[in-house]
This record gives structure tokens, C-alpha cells and sequence, in this order.
């Protein structure tokens, strides 16, 4: 547990990426901000005092240390509470580069500045009330974003979608809570209206409703988030090496004519539609007394089990083996798609022979790795599998998180157990207990229900500078 001084001294992180760039940037966040700052740097021109300063401006000048200059930099002064903590705020723009923000943020530490903990800007916003906590969450998303479809879904997020609609659903929950206390605690008053229970069964079954299209949009939202698992396997040199290649439009993969050229996954990350799908180029599965093939083998095994979309392919030039059999009979109950490969050279196989296997509606997909044919079709069925035909609206509220998805169930959960107890005719105060106790569950989304545990991992997960 932080002290109250731990909480409110002054911060200070280097909030760019580490490596050579045009600028570095070193910030600052609590009240000694401007002190410890004018205290290192020289403007080229004289700065007003503090007080009289004019926010977001910036000034041209120099980090002196013991007289040396450490770097010509440009420093923007900001004052609470318009900033993104809520506090009084420096950003110092150095050279960028390794040397020349670590010699900055060094000489700001010697100054009296904390060294900030991973996410300590953003958790700072959130205390202060700049922010709730989904918001919070979205700024790591916004961070991680994969694709611009996952930037569009955590920007939504970052406006308050999402929270308002969770505060829309827990404002209709409190006033469902008033009507039930007042009639409970002036059940003796005459001017009480009596509880009716078929319109609290209504307002319940429309807050469940809503509550279930929030639940449900997390199949699609974590794709956006998380990206999709795409498993690409099949028997030694059937073209899996050769496929990633063509996805990626580069030599990422070794390819040769010898079976077994690739010993370990390799994985590797593309765009489709919006989607992020991280393709794992799997050692073909054989029987083998290769230690090291075994090995990849093993692997290739164990990514297939936690695949979520499966790309099986078969060499088209060559009939069926065991080999082939043994791996569709692994897949049948997974998502997948039968990839014909070699279409360029005369085909040999029987589609209905792996379709016994498989089952009728197996999506299959006739490609040549080598010249590119079918891939495009490929890419448009691997979209359709994962995306069911859904598309995601510019508006759209969709739930990302897993703890967000969470918190809904056992929210949902707590509804139905008040719609039971007001079907059941049972006492005001127990249906009650339970509409509160989804109120109370929902407010952990935005953080307004929350404990130091939760928010330790949340803003673990940051970087250090955000």
C-alpha cells in the first residue's frame, strides 16, 4: 500500500520508445513539477514566474548539469487541472536517442522526481477523476493496438462509450433500487405508491437484454483486441513455409524441397480486414526418430490444440496418406479450413476422401503457394470464418476486455436471480439485495467499485511513461 506521500509526490519517466528518433521525451507530473524543472533548465529567453506562465506553450533552452549543457531541448510547461493527470505537468523534448533522456531524466530525479511506476501517469488521471477505469484500460488498448480497427474499438472505448452505457444501465438499476427501499421503509405511508411488480419484471428483462448484447459483442470485440490464433499445419513439405511466405510478401520462412526444413514455429503477425490473425508456421507431423524433429513436432501439436482458426493444407499433386488422415482427424472439431495446395501442377487428389473425414461442410480452398493463385480467396474465407458475416459498425459499442466480460456475466447472473424473485413473489428486500448487487458489480467496470489489487495489475501492464 502507497502512503499518502508515494501517491501525490512528483513523477517523472522517459514516455518514449528506447532507440534512435527525432525526439525523446522525458515527463513530469505533481506539484514540484515546474521547481524541479526550472532548476535544470536555462530558457534562451527569460521565463515569467510560475504563476504567470502561459500553459502548453513551449520554450527553447538547455538541461545544464553542474554547468554542463546536457542537451538543447524545447519544454512545454502545463498547468492542472487541464492535463492528463490532473496535476501540474512538464514535458521535456530532448534529441532523441538513448543518451541524451537518460541523461535528462537522471539529472530530473537528482532533482527531487520519483522514478514513475509502470502506468502511474494514467492511474494518477484516473484518481483524479480524469478518467474512470474502462478508459484507463483503453489507453493501453489504444497503446496495443494491432490494426485500425482495434485502434477504432479502444478509441471508442477511450470516449466513454462504453461507460456510459454501463452508467446508463446502472442508473435505470439504482432507480429500480429506490422504488423497492421506499416501498420497504414507508411500506405504513399512505402516499407510497405500492411496488408493481410486472413493470420491475419489465425494466429487469430490458436491462438483461441489454446487458446480453454487451456479452455478446465480446466474441467479435476480443478479436479486434487479441487477434486471432491461426495454426497452419499439415505433413512435412506440403507448402506451409511457402504460404506464410506469401501472406507476409516476404522470405520470412526457410523453404526447400527437403522435408522437415522447419523444426520450430515461427509466428508472425498479419492485417486482414481489420482482423489481426498471428499465423504460426508449424514443423510438419510425421513420424520421425529426429530428436529435434520430435521436438517441433511436439510443439506444433501443442499449438495446435489452442488454435482458433486452423488453415490444414494438403499437397493437391499427391493422393491422401495416413499422414494426412491422422492430422484431419485432430481438427474435425476445430475451426478450419482445408487448403489445397500445388494447384499449378496436376492434381491427384480426391477432395471427397478428406471430406469423409472432415464432414460435407468443411470450407475448402484450392492455392499455389508459389504463384500466389487463390491466396486472395484464402484470406476472404479466413475473414468470413472468424467474422460469421458480422461487421462491425463505426458506432458500435463493443466489449474488448475480459474483465469487462466478466463483470457483465455475474451482473446478468444477479438479474435473472432478481427476475426469479420477483416471478417467485418474494419479499421486496430480496429482490432488492440482488438489483443492488448488480449495480454495485457493474460499477467495478468504470472503477467506481474497485480495490488497490485490481488496480495494481491493471496499470501494471503499462509501460513506463504512460
Amino acid at each position: 500500500m502507497k502512503t499518502r506521500t508515494e501517491i501525490f509526490d512528483t513523477i517523472a519517466a522517459i514516455s518514449t520508445p528506447p532507440g534512435e528518433g527525432g525526439i525523446g521525451i522525458v515527463r513530469l507530473s505533481g506539484e514540484d513539477s515546474f521547481r524541479i524543472v526550472d532548476s535544470i533548465f536555462k530558457p534562451l529567453k527569460k521565463l515569467p514566474p510560475a504563476s504567470e506562465r502561459e500553459s502548453f506553450k513551449m520554450y527553447l533552452g538547455y538541461i545544464v548539469k553542474n554547468g554542463k549543457i546536457l542537451d538543447e531541448v524545447l519544454v512545454t510547461y502545463m498547468k492542472k487541472p487541464h492535463t492528463y493527470t490532473r496535476e501540474d505537468v512538464v514535458e521535456i523534448n530532448c534529441h532523441g536517442g538513448a543518451v541524451a533522456v537518460q541523461e535528462v531524466l537522471r539529472a530530473v530525479l537528482e532533482k527531487g522526481a520519483r522514478l514513475a511506476e509502470p502506468g502511474e501517469f494514467t492511474k494518477r488521471a484516473f484518481i483524479n477523476g480524469r478518467i474512470d477505469l474502462a478508459q484507463a484500460e483503453a489507453v493501453l488498448d489504444i497503446v496495443r493496438a494491432k490494426t485500425s480497427k482495434a485502434l477504432q474499438t479502444a478509441v471508442n472505448q477511450l470516449s466513454g462509450k462504453l461507460s456510459c452505457k454501463v452508467r446508463e444501465i446502472t442508473s435505470r438499476l439504482k432507480d429500480l433500487v429506490v422504488r423497492l427501499e421506499a416501498a420497504i421503509d414507508f411500506a405504513e405511508e399512505e402516499d407510497v405508491p405500492e411496488v408493481e411488480l410486472d413493470k420491475i419484471s419489465k425494466e429487469l428483462r430490458e436491462i438483461k437484454s441489454s446487458l446480453e448484447k454487451l456479452i455478446e459483442s465480446y466474441d467479435e470485440g476480443r478479436l479486434y483486441r487479441n487477434g486471432v490464433l491461426t495454426t497452419i499445419v499439415g505433413k512435412p513439405n506440403v507448402g506451409k513455409s511457402s504460404l506464410l511466405n506469401s501472406f507476409l510478401k516476404f522470405e520470412r520462412a526457410i523453404v526447400t524441397p527437403i522435408p522437415g526444413t522447419t523444426r520450430d514455429v515461427i509466428e508472425e503477425q498479419i492485417n486482414l480486414k481489420g482482423i489481426p490473425f498471428i499465423l504460426a508456421d508449424t514443423a510438419g507431423i510425421t513420424e520421425t526418430a529426429d530428436p529435434i524433429e520430435k521436438e517441433g513436432i511436439k510443439r506444433s501439436r501443442s499449438y495446435l490444440e489452442k488454435s482458433q482458426l486452423t488453415i490444414f493444407i494438403l499437397d493437391g499433386s499427391e493422393k491422401l496418406d495416413e499422414r494426412d488422415i491422422e492430422i484431419a482427424s485432430r481438427i474435425k472439431n476445430q475451426s478450419h479450413i482445408v487448403v489445397i495446395n500445388k494447384v499449378d501442377l496436376p492434381l491427384k487428389i480426391d477432395e471427397k476422401d478428406i471430406k469423409s473425414i472432415l464432414g460435407l461442410d468443411s470450407a475448402f480452398v484450392k492455392i499455389s503457394a508459389k504463384t500466389g493463385e487463390g491466396l486472395k480467396h484464402l484470406e476472404e474465407k479466413m475473414v468470413e470464418m472468424v467474422q460469421s458475416g458480422k461487421a462491425m459498425g463505426d458506432n458500435q459499442i463493443l466489449v474488448t476486455n475480459a474483465r469487462h466480460y466478466a463483470i457483465l456475466k455475474r451482473a446478468k447472473d444477479e438479474i435473472e436471480n432478481a427476475i426469479n424473485s420477483v416471478n417467485e413473489n418474494k419479499e421486496a428486500e430480496l429482490i432488492s439485495f440482488d438489483v443492488r448487487s448488480a449495480m454495485d458489480t457493474l460499477g467495478e467496470i468504470t472503477g467506481e467499485i474497485t480495490n488497490a489489487d485490481i488496480l495494481n495489475e491493471i496499470f501494471s501492464q503499462f509501460c513506463i511513461g504512460k
